[in-house]
């Protein structure tokens, strides 16, 4: 993916005459108007036998096989029945589609059901709040930037079993 350009002094133009499809060149590197993202870390396959599995404090919700990009992270959310996500905003957009279990998700104010095969996305900064129903909730957790997720951190972990 070729990096974004704010503006490019004549100096990188004449050097290299950057393109969308080309890479720039070391002058154009070095020029300060070039934004040039981190590299991002290298390819994964995370098997399920040897995900983490983080457990809450309240020990009513864990976090399995997180996985942690340049641009994102996901995992498996599990929630007990009627355990509470408090009210809260993430720096990221936030997604969550549900495989099981169901419950109501408020966003800025707005409630909703959320059930099996429905995708939530929470704007960045969006206040956010969450309440469990009466069976356990599965879901798919994306974070479009891995920053919000260092919350899990404190969480316990549980190695998986050998």
């Amino acid at each position: 993916m070729r990096s974004s350009i704010l503006a490019i002094p004549a100096l990188c133009l004449a050097a290299c005459a950057v393109s969308a499809e080309a890479p720039p060149c070391p002058e154009c590197l070095s020029c300060p108007e070039v934004e040039v993202p981190p590299p991002s870390p290298p390819a994964r396959v995370l098997a399920a036998a040897e995900a983490e599995v983080r457990w809450a404090p309240s020990g009513k919700a864990r976090l399995t096989g997180g996985v942690t990009g340049a641009n994102a992270f996901v995992a498996t959310l599990w929630m007990a029945p009627g355990a509470k996500v408090p009210s809260h905003r993430d720096p990221t957009e936030e997604y969550i589609h549900v495989l099981a279990g169901s419950g109501s998700i408020t966003i800025d104010g707005v409630e909703h059901a959320i059930g099996p095969g429905d995708t939530v996305f929470m704007p960045a900064e969006a206040e956010v709040s969450y309440v469990n129903g009466t069976e356990p909730l599965t879901a798919l957790q994306v974070f479009a930037g891995p920053e919000p997720a260092d919350k899990y951190r404190t969480w316990t972990p549980k190695p998986p079993p050998p």
